[in-house]
C-alpha cells in the first residue's frame, strides 16, 4: 500500500494526451521575508549546478541529454508574501520515440532526477562544494547587476522602493541584493538548505499523459516530511500613502523610463478580480488599450505605454518609454485615460474586443503547458479553481459599470523618471 503524502505537500495532476512531453513542477513555498531572499535565490543557483551524482554542469547536461534532451531549470519567485524555489523538468513522453530501450520510463527517470537535485546536492561534509559556491555567487552577483543594465526593470524597481520604502521584502528583487550576497556564506546557505526542506510548503504539479497514481507512486520516493501547512493569505495588503511620492535620476539613457505606480486593493479572491483584468486590459495591458492607443498611437507621446496589474501585491504599474522634454504631457495624458474610466467612458465596442483577447490568451494557455503547471499553484495558493466554462461565463457578463467601480479604486502612489539629463521637461 502506497504511504499517505506528507502534511504540507500538495500534488496537482493534470492527465492528458493534448502533449508529447510529460512537464513536473516543484514549487518550495515559504513566508516572504527580506533577509531570506538572497539566500534562497543563491541557494537556487547552487542546486541547478550539481548533485552528487553529477557534479559538475557538465555532468548533468549530459544526463539531461542522456534523456533525450530533457529540459531542466530552477529559478526563484515572490508572489505577495510567498517566496517560492520552483524546479521545472520536462520529457518527451517515450511512446513518440522510436528507438527508446529503457527499462524505466522517461517520466520516472525525470522523477529521479529531481529527486537528486533536492535530496543529495553536492554537500561534501555537510557543506556545498566550495568551488560549486563560489562560482555561483559570482553568477548571480552578474545576474543581479544585468538587471540594473535593463533601464525598464531598473526604474520599476526604484518605484516600488518608493512605494514600499517602508517593506522592504516588497521592494526586493526576488534576486535578493548585492551587499547581502557577498556576505553570505556556505554555512548560510547550508541552513538555508535545510530549513526549505524542512519547513516549505511543497506543490508538485505534472502535466502529460500519465495518471495520479503513477505520479504519486513515483512522489512517495521521496524523502519529504510532515511539515505544518501553511495557511496564512498569500496576498500583501497595505494602507495607501496620503500624497504622491515623485522621484527621478539621472543616467546615461537616449530613451527616458517614467513609470507610476497605483494601489489597486482588489486581490485574486475578491469578486471584482475578472473585472480588474478586464480593467487593466482596457487602460493598458493590451495594444487595444487606452494607454496604447492615445499614448503611443494618437498622440505619439511614447515609444511604448503599458499596464501591469499584479493580484497578489494589490498595485498597478505603468510602464512608458518617452522623451524627457515630454514628461508633463504624458504624465497628463495618463491621468485622463484613467479619468475617463472612473467616469465609465469606455465603449462598448472597446469592452467586447477586450473582453475577446482575454478569452482568446486564456484559450492559448491551455496549448501552453508551463502555462498550465504555473496556474496551478495559483489555485493552490489562492484556493480558487474556476472551471473555463463559469470562467467565461463571468467574463461575458462583466459591464462598462463594472469596469468603471474598479477604475474608481485606483489611487496614485508614486512616479518615477530614469532619463538623460541633457533636456528639460517643458
Amino acid at each position: 500500500m502506497r504511504e499517505r503524502k506528507p502534511e504540507g505537500v500538495t500534488l496537482d495532476v493534470s492527465s492528458t494526451q493534448q502533449f508529447k512531453t510529460i512537464g513536473i513542477k516543484v514549487d518550495f513555498v515559504a513566508p516572504l521575508t527580506v533577509d531570506a531572499i538572497t539566500a534562497r535565490a543563491l541557494l537556487a543557483q547552487v542546486l541547478e549546478t550539481s548533485t552528487e551524482a553529477y557534479p559538475t554542469q557538465t555532468a548533468l547536461s549530459r544526463e539531461l541529454s542522456r534523456l533525450y534532451g530533457a529540459s531542466f531549470g530552477i529559478s526563484v519567485l515572490k508572489l505577495g508574501t510567498k517566496h517560492v524555489i520552483r524546479l521545472t523538468c520536462a520529457v518527451v513522453n517515450e511512446k513518440y520515440l522510436q528507438n527508446f530501450t529503457d527499462q524505466q520510463p522517461l517520466f520516472e527517470q525525470a522523477m529521479a532526477l529531481l529527486k537528486a537535485v533536492i535530496f543529495k546536492p553536492l554537500m561534501p561534509a555537510g557543506q556545498f562544494d566550495e568551488t560549486t559556491f563560489n562560482q555561483q555567487r559570482q553568477n548571480l552577483f552578474a545576474a543581479v547587476k544585468s538587471l540594473d543594465d535593463d533601464k525598464q526593470y531598473l526604474a520599476n524597481r526604484r518605484l516600488q522602493e518608493l512605494v514600499f520604502k517602508d517593506e522592504p521584502a516588497q521592494a526586493m528583487s526576488a534576486l535578493g541584493n548585492m551587499t547581502t550576497l557577498s556576505q553570505l556564506t556556505r554555512a548560510d546557505i547550508a541552513e538555508t538548505y535545510r530549513a526549505m526542506l524542512a519547513n516549505d510548503s511543497v506543490h508538485v504539479a505534472v502535466i502529460g499523459d500519465v495518471t495520479e497514481e503513477r505520479v504519486a507512486t513515483a512522489l512517495a520516493d521521496w524523502p519529504l516530511t510532515d511539515r505544518t501547512s501553511d495557511e496564512s493569505s498569500p496576498y500583501f495588503d497595505w494602507t495607501a500613502q496620503d500624497r504622491v511620492t515623485n522621484a527621478e535620476d539621472v543616467a546615461p539613457v537616449v530613451q527616458a523610463k517614467l513609470n507610476l505606480a497605483y494601489r489597486l486593493p482588489i486581490y485574486r479572491n475578491d469578486a471584482d478580480f475578472l473585472a480588474t483584468t478586464v480593467f487593466n486590459a482596457a487602460f493598458g495591458g493590451t495594444p487595444l488599450s487606452l494607454l496604447f492607443t492615445n499614448v503611443r498611437e494618437k498622440a505619439s507621446l511614447a515609444y511604448y505605454a503599458s499596464s501591469s496589474y499584479n493580484p497578489y501585491s494589490g498595485t498597478l504599474g505603468v510602464q512608458t518609454g518617452i522623451q524627457f522634454k515630454n514628461r508633463d504631457q504624458v504624465l497628463a495624458i495618463v491621468a485622463k485615460q484613467l479619468e475617463a474610466l472612473q467616469s465609465g467612458e469606455m465603449s462598448q465596442s472597446l469592452l467586447d474586443e477586450v473582453k475577446a483577447s482575454l478569452l482568446n490568451a486564456r484559450l492559448a494557455a491551455l496549448d501552453s503547458p508551463q502555462r498550465r503547471l504555473t496556474g496551478l499553484l495559483n489555485q493552490q495558493l489562492t484556493r480558487q479553481r474556476l472551471p473555463l466554462k463559469e470562467w467565461e461565463a463571468q467574463l461575458a457578463a462583466i459591464t462598462v459599470a463594472d469596469v468603471q467601480r474598479v477604475a474608481q479604486q485606483v489611487q496614485l502612489q508614486a512616479t518615477y523618471c530614469l532619463h538623460g539629463g541633457d533636456q528639460v521637461a517643458e
